[in-house]
Formats: structure tokens, sequence, C-alpha cells
């Protein structure tokens, strides 16, 4: 059992998990590569929706995409493509040879579909995924995340975004907005992350990242004090610890 102060951790830079939500378009893979643009070392996307390039060639918003990797994850076998893939990123720790400070995956609600669809593929109900499918892929997804966080870099995650209802205790019924993830496993995934995140574009067509939950919007912050902020500032935390006091 080792044991540490909860100062000595706090003080060091530890590698964040993050989740930024949003509809299709409005800026996923921008955020991923101005993390990368902004970031001191590597990024490496794991490319699930094949939106990446395409947005990064347009050098609209990135301008630099020189620190920028990307790995198309097969989208038709998708769960043993996942499954190698996270393996191989091991592998690449255990031997030292994981230069990247940033691993991101874009994005994981179409991750969700692709390994459905390739679970349901070799079944015997026509394409459609069993009961069971669905289990296997919600454990599939949070273990996967828990597995990454151990490699020892900052994770990004994107997801697309849902509308989903909630309930009261009162009975009250209210809408809010949240990655687009299977419900049954929602607050796992988020519970994970240190932030979750709703890109927003504002009236002057800049872009933002909500950070603190309201009721119709799910986000989180657990690294700063910071409500919200512009994309191309999200990796800049607040981390400095005040040692005098």
């Amino acid at each position: 059992m080792e044991i540490s102060k909860i100062d000595d951790n706090i003080s060091k830079n530890l590698p964040y998990t993050a989740l930024l939500y949003c509809p299709p378009g409005v800026g996923k893979s921008t955020a991923i590569g101005l993390a990368a643009e902004q970031g001191e070392g590597k990024t490496l996307v794991l490319d699930i929706d094949r939106t990446i390039d395409r947005t990064m060639a347009k050098k609209e918003v990135v301008k630099d995409t020189s620190k920028l990797f990307s790995v198309k994850i097969d989208n038709v076998h998708t769960f043993d493509a996942w499954t190698n893939t996270l393996k191989e990123l091991k592998a690449m720790k255990d031997a030292g040879a994981l230069d990247f400070e940033t691993i991101a995956v874009d994005n994981i609600s179409e991750l969700e579909r692709c390994i459905l669809s390739d679970l349901g593929s070799q079944g015997k109900n026509k394409g459609v995924p069993a009961m069971g499918d669905y289990q296997y892929m919600q454990f599939k997804l949070v273990n996967s995340l828990r597995f990454m966080k151990s490699l020892g870099v900052n994770i990004i995650w994107t997801a697309w975004e849902d509308c989903a209802q909630f309930t009261m205790p009162d009975g009250t019924g209210y809408s809010r907005l949240v990655p687009k993830i299977s419900t049954k496993i929602l607050d796992n995934i988020c519970g994970l992350c240190d932030v979750v995140g709703k890109i927003m574009v504002n009236k002057d067509g800049q872009h933002g990242i909500i950070l603190e939950a309201q009721q119709n919007i799910y986000a989180k912050n657990q690294i700063d004090s910071r409500k919200a902020c512009k994309v191309e500032n999200f990796i800049n935390f607040e981390r400095e610890v005040n040692t005098n006091e």
C-alpha cells in the first residue's frame, strides 16, 4: 500500500480526463485540434467518425497541426479493432514508447454505434444487436475509459449531443442536454471524467465550452473554478497551488 499526502498529489501537474460534447458540426474535432495546438506535446486521435482529417485540412481555426496524429479505427469490425488498439497503446507504454501528451477519441457516440453494429452482425438477428450486445458495449466503453486513464496521459473523449428527459422527486419533468451515450453508463462515464463540457456557439460565432452544471445542461469541472471558457483556452487549467497557505 502506497500512502501519499493529498497536498502532494494536488501540486503535481496530473493528467486530465475530459469529455466534450455538442451537436454534429459544432466543433468537437476543432476542440481536439486546438488542444493539440496549445499543448506542449503530441496528440494522438483515435478516429472513429472520420471527421478529424477534413476538419484540420481546412485550416480555418487550427493553424498548426504539426503535433496532431491520428489512427483510424476500423468502423466495421470495431469490437476487436478497438480492443487491439488499446492493447497496442498499453504495449507502447510498457516499452516506454508512448510519447504522446494527449490521446483523444473522436467520437464515442459513433464508437458505441459501431460496436453495436459489429456485434449485431455477428449474431443471428439479421444484424440487429441482441440485449447482451448492449451490455458488452456498455462494459467495453466504461472499462476502456478506466484503462485509458491508467496510461498516464491526458484523455479527451468527444461525443454528439442528446436531449434526455428527467423527473424530479416531486414528479416535475424537465429536459437536459447530455453527451449522446447509453443512459445506463452516462453517469459512470461522466463520473470518471475530471471535466464534462458542452461546446456552444454564441450569436457572434465564437465557440465556448460550458463547464458548470445547469438544470438543462450536463457539465462539471473538478480541476479549477472556471464555469465556462473559450475553446482555445480549454486546456489552460488553473492548477497552481499556493504553498504559502
